[in-house]
């Protein structure tokens, strides 16, 4: 099973933007019978990244604009590999 997680800035007030990319990763991939899950995984550094099985496969500056989509697009090539 792929494992994706959604590594995101607790301190910079990010928990909103990492559970919208959460909930947009799960509708889009939802086809996927081989993922796992969509986790968040909050930490203390500078981060917004999404990972497939521990592997970063997107990531934004924590001062920029997070766009989902941009992260299921990430996502689906990674699968499809």
């Amino acid at each position: 099973m792929v494992r994706i997680a959604i590594e995101y800035c607790a301190p910079c007030r990010l928990g909103a933007e990492a559970v919208a990319t959460q909930r947009i990763l799960s509708d889009y991939l939802r086809d996927y019978d081989e993922i796992d899950g969509v986790t968040l995984d909050p930490s203390g550094e500078e981060v917004f990244c999404v990972h497939v099985d521990d592997e970063p496969v997107w990531s934004v500056d924590p001062d920029g604009r997070v766009d989902p989509m941009e992260a299921v697009a990430a996502v689906r090539t990674r699968l499809a590999v």
